[in-house]
């Protein structure tokens, strides 16, 4: 064999084992992850109808649930002199009990009630919150149920995990809300070059992740759990932002054709609230309310961004969880809640007649840290 071909048979070698190391290091990775083909199956709870396949999960219409599996009473035919408020969203509407016992949803009803101008109308405020959802399931469940509720207007709870397309969990045997492999293939931008090739790779985009951390550790880069967990740090990229606004616009279409707003209410993580690392880097921190509050602008959507007045109130002190409040937390849910329906000129809510909403407007006095943006009257 002449000296040029052992060359060609050593590097057509080289190359194989390359390739065959690839291979064995993506498989650890996928069975470690539970990717495919190692991934568990996903399990579709028997209550659940083919129609409702795009949500993948409800709950069971058990333990005081409503039918649809719902915290909340069962939703009836709606009264010609009802107003109805529609409340979308994840875990952090679902459990948003309150110091009253109450979720900030029922807290919210009832000041309405006491505060409306004609007695007899009555406003309904609906819990439709289903735990793990995202902005997908959302509007999934808006076109399955929601619209058929007849809402005057739409709320919907954004949480900065809602990003991940289209889910972020999966029901398996031995969990409701067990983790959807794909969440691991957003550590890089696959839209373009090179990133596109590797798209697909578990162990690519371990390594860029991995690659990553080791740079902001030897560059002395501020340490924010964010930027580290597998379901929240997309936030905190510019291309993790690209499902949202054709999400929002289309729920905020389907709204408009039948009379109805869409409102968003952006609900924070512990990190946002905690001055020790708003201290670190502010800008940074709070990139994600920037993006959304963006988006809504684009949108003309009503934003209610909660991070001022949770940081006003006791900042993590609030806090039950990295996520989600306690009672005391959920306490100044339901105040910002209430007082932005009340005081926002652009959500005077109109009945099925059309008859001018019956709250009276008020101006802003206990919770003026939080920041509220107003849609002009007009859709793009």
């Amino acid at each position: 064999m002449t000296s040029q071909a052992t060359k060609t048979v050593r590097a057509f070698l080289t190359i194989v084992g390359l390739l065959a190391s690839f291979v064995v290091a993506e498989l650890v990775i996928r069975y470690k992850v539970e990717a495919w083909p190692f991934e568990m199956p996903m399990v579709v709870p028997r209550y659940l109808t083919p129609r409702d396949a795009t949500l993948r999960w409800l709950f069971s219409p058990t333990e005081g649930r409503n039918s649809l599996g719902l915290r909340n009473r069962e939703i009836g035919v709606k009264n010609p002199r009802e107003l109805r408020i529609l409340f979308l969203g994840d875990s952090l509407v679902w459990s948003g009990e309150t110091s009253s016992g109450k979720l900030y949803t029922e807290v919210v009803e009832s000041s309405l009630n006491k505060a409306r101008r004609h007695p007899t109308t009555h406003i309904e405020v609906i819990n439709a919150g289903v735990p793990g959802y995202t902005t997908f399931q959302e509007l999934e469940f808006l076109k399955l149920y929601g619209l058929d509720m007849q809402p005057d207007l739409v709320v919907l709870g954004f949480v900065l995990n809602d990003l991940y397309y289209p889910y972020l969990h999966k029901p398996t045997a031995g969990r409701m809300l067990d983790r959807e492999p794909s969440i691991l293939l957003h550590r890089f931008d696959v839209r373009v070059l090179p990133g596109r090739l590797f798209a697909q790779s578990y162990l690519a985009h371990e390594v860029v992740f991995t690659g990553r951390r080791g740079v902001w550790k030897l560059t002395r880069h501020p340490f924010f759990s964010f930027e580290r967990r597998d379901d929240f740090y997309l936030a905190w990229t510019s291309y993790g932002w690209d499902t949202t606004t054709p999400l929002l616009r289309e729920m905020r279409d389907l709204l408009a054709q039948q009379g109805c707003r869409l409102s968003i209410i952006v609900f924070p993580v512990v990190e946002q609230v905690d001055d020790a690392y708003r201290s670190l880097d502010l800008d940074h921190v709070l990139y994600p309310q920037r993006r959304i509050e963006a988006i809504c602008a684009a949108l003309a959507v009503a934003c209610i961004d909660l991070t001022g007045s949770l940081h006003a109130a006791g900042g993590k002190t609030l806090y039950r969880d990295y996520l989600h409040l306690n009672a005391k937390g959920n306490d100044v849910v339901a105040a910002e809640i209430t007082q932005f329906l009340r005081t926002d000129p652009n959500l005077r809510l109109k009945g099925s007649k059309g008859e001018t909403g019956d709250l009276p407007v008020e101006q802003p006095t206990k919770f003026e840290r939080s920041s509220i943006s107003r849609p002009p009257t007009h859709l793009d």
